[in-house]
């Protein structure tokens, strides 16, 4: 990334930088992904950034973990965070780059990683260099933005007097339809598509409506966050900005 990204490397290299500040929402992403990764696994965490999420997967029975990101920053981050993990080795790759990394993964993550290449010929030669890396039947974890999501959430604001949320600068999210399309294209098998709809409609269509003065970490958003929430409320991938989806190889 960082030869012809190098505005967005210079961004993620910032110290006061965090990949994300609503630690609800960081919480219900790990809690999607968690649930797809069995004891005894191989991952490849791409994009780790601060290691906030590895951590929590290096605690799963058996997991081993190849932790990697583009920025210095980050990786300094995270493995202040990871230093007592034995089962975690942190490396510095660029995917747009030459490096070299193992091709027998069980699982690879990206979490708000590929939503960074922001030109979507880049974003597909790096999914199909990371489904090269699965073994045969592994799963790709990919929790990234939803073109989609987005303006089904920005439509309700829009109908309750608020801002449309943009999508930030260096950020490039996935039309629903030509992610799916290119996937099958390319032989590899859907196996999920999962949102967090609930709590993206609770905290960025809601809230803002009752409360001007908004902050992360309230208990209003807490509550949101709650599992319980979703199974009342059930509304899975519409509104959802971000998007689980679980590809098979």
């Amino acid at each position: 990334m960082a030869h012809n990204n190098k505005q967005v490397l210079e961004y993620w290299d910032k110290d006061s930088v965090e990949s994300m500040y609503d630690k609800f929402l960081l919480n219900a992403e790990i809690d999607l992904i968690k649930k797809f990764i069995s004891p005894n696994t191989k991952l490849l965490d791409a994009g780790c950034g601060e290691g906030e999420a590895t951590l929590v997967y290096s605690d799963l029975p058996g997991v081993m973990i190849h932790a990697v990101d583009f920025s210095e920053t980050r990786l300094k981050k995270a493995l202040e965070r990871l230093k007592s993990c034995g089962n975690v080795m942190l490396k510095k790759v660029d995917f747009l780059d030459h490096y070299v990394l193992d091709n027998d993964y069980d699982v690879i993550v990206s979490q708000r990683f590929l939503i960074n290449l922001r030109e979507w010929d880049t974003q597909k030669k790096v999914i199909l260099d990371l489904m090269a890396m699965l073994k045969p039947g592994g799963r790709f974890l990919m929790l990234e933005g939803s073109k989609q999501g987005t303006a089904s959430l920005n439509e309700f604001r829009v109908a309750w007097g608020l801002e449309p949320i943009p999508v930030k600068w260096h950020n490039l999210f996935f039309d629903d339809e030509v992610l799916l399309n290119f996937m099958q294209k390319e032989g590899y098998c859907l196996i999920e598509q999962i949102g967090l709809g609930t709590y993206f409609l609770l905290t960025r269509g809601i809230r803002p409506v009752l409360d001007r003065d908004l902050n992360w970490n309230c208990e209003f958003n807490r509550l949101a966050a709650m599992n319980k929430m979703e199974n009342l409320l059930g509304l899975g991938t519409k509104f959802s900005r971000l998007k689980l989806w679980v590809f098979q190889k």
